[in-house]
């Protein structure tokens, strides 16, 4: 870093010393400039510290000039590096801080995108309240001057708060609109972000095919802003579809190149630990299970209701996995109740009731099997996530001994190309068909089971269509791994 300072001028030299003064006070504004631009270059290499001290020298330089405006609008810089670095209260301190400063001023575009952040950062604090607030200044300021980005951000920022109230179609029709702002006005960052949610909202409503789609989209805009957060961030997220239709190996291969530096970089990287984690798991892998979640250990801490979630339910299968069925149970229930924010459909809430009615069954708790299962078969229709209604199939077939509970369950993992999870349910209802003595009908129903188990390299599986294969008597195992 040089050195700008000028040096005071001798006695009696007025003119000089205001001709300096002034010329001084313009390169601290350049420089001021140039350390704000190197700080999102520094941010978008993955470089969170650097970035950080970069946009505190530009803050000071800033200050030194009395321009509380421009101070502000880095001070937001430095909040949105914290807020994604797991500093996310002094993240949201920093940014009240900024709007304070910023909003004394005329309505202008750095109040817009400063609102939207504060939007989305309530909105990740479970606050739907003030969320909604800050997302309206942002759209009255971005409508009245047709600011494209911080329309598009605010868009996006209610699709969000839209999601959590059970308005799928109303979040996606803001996501789209605002996936149009975006490509029409060349922000491809913003085009990305969308890119991004729209796959989330696919995960959603189970349809990981079109989700891969939509993460193509946004990895390749990544790497052509060559931003590595994001595109960190979004090999992460495919790793999640992958491990649904099947495609282990390449969702593992992913995960096996991160590294921590790139984990903690600020890029959303939350699927990475879920799908590290259970693929491990149902692969017999206990330590590799153990050193994926250890890399994520500074969320347990968090505010950040998604990071919460997905922490506590991934120690669920850690406790489940390791045959300890009351503690996956308690990290179970709390994860579901992050449902109120994040909706039944998130992808950390559907495991975690699935992990939680196991360890029910396990702990022999039926009155709590049943009050998890009417949580999914009370909710409407239209807001059942499908892959949920297929688990609620499944459960009641083994609660019942009901073969046609199990047919069912398996058809709807079949149609929504869940290959493991219909494996799984063909296996159980072929252990209940030779309980039954039935053992010619489970045959088929297990030999497919098998064939699945192969390619997935399921360990843990394979040795129990084994044992049934070999007409022992199948064990009453519910846990599932």
């Amino acid at each position: 870093m040089f050195n700008l300072r000028v040096p005071l001028p001798a006695r009696g030299e007025v003119f000089l010393m205001n001709t300096l003064t002034d010329a001084q006070l313009v390169v601290s504004a350049d420089v001021a400039e140039l350390l704000d631009r190197a700080g999102e270059m520094a941010a978008n290499a993955g470089d969170p510290d650097s970035a950080r001290r970069l946009f505190e020298e530009s803050i000071e330089l800033h200050e030194q000039r009395g321009d509380t405006h421009a101070a502000a609008r880095v001070l937001w810089r430095v909040a949105r590096v914290d807020l994604f670095t797991g500093r996310r209260d002094e993240a949201m301190t920093r940014m009240e801080r900024a709007l304070a400063v910023i909003s004394a001023d005329e309505p202008d575009e750095d109040l817009a995108l400063l609102s939207t952040a504060l939007a989305t950062g309530y909105w990740f604090s479970g606050d739907l309240d003030r969320a909604t607030e800050r997302a309206e200044l942002a759209l009255d300021i971005s409508e009245a001057h047709a600011y494209p980005e911080p329309l598009a951000r605010a868009l996006r920022a209610k699709a969000g708060i839209a999601q959590s109230r059970g308005h799928s179609e109303e979040s996606g029709a803001l996501l789209r609109r605002a996936l149009e702002i975006a490509l029409d006005s060349d922000l491809g960052l913003e085009a990305g972000n969308c890119y991004f949610n729209l796959s989330d909202a696919c995960f959603r409503r189970d349809d990981y095919v079109d989700a891969l789609g939509y993460l193509d989209e946004a990895l390749a805009l990544a790497r052509k802003l060559g931003i590595r957060p994001e595109e960190w961030a979004t090999l992460a997220e495919r790793t999640y579809p992958l491990y649904m239709l099947g495609r282990w190996d390449e969702a593992q291969a992913t995960s096996e190149e991160f590294t921590q530096e790139q984990i903690d970089a600020g890029g959303v990287v939350l699927s990475l630990l879920q799908t590290g984690v259970e693929i491990h798991i149902q692969r017999g892998e206990l330590d590799g299970a153990r050193r994926v979640f250890s890399m994520f250990s500074r969320l347990e801490e968090s505010t950040d209701v998604q990071e919460r979630s997905m922490f506590l339910v991934m120690r669920a299968c850690l406790h489940r996995a390791e045959g300890r069925p009351r503690e996956a149970l308690a990290d179970g229930e709390m994860t579901i109740e992050t449902a109120r924010t994040l909706g039944l459909p998130f992808q950390g809430v559907k495991q975690a009731i699935v992990e939680a009615v196991e360890a029910a069954f396990v702990l022999g708790e039926t009155a709590k099997i049943e009050e998890l299962l009417s949580s999914i078969e009370t909710v409407p229709a239209g807001s059942r996530p499908p892959y949920l209604d297929a688990q609620a199939r499944r459960f009641r077939a083994r609660l019942a001994e009901d073969g046609t509970g199990y047919e069912a369950a398996a058809e709807q993992f079949r149609e929504l190309a869940i290959p493991f999870w219909l494996a799984v349910t063909l296996l159980e209802h072929a252990e209940w068909l030779v309980g039954q003595g039935q053992p010619s009908q489970a045959e088929p129903l297990l030999a497919e089971a098998t064939e699945i188990f192969e390619r997935l390299e399921a360990r843990p599986w394979l040795e129990r269509t084994t044992r049934l294969a070999s007409a022992e008597q199948p064990e009453a195992l519910t846990a599932g791994h």
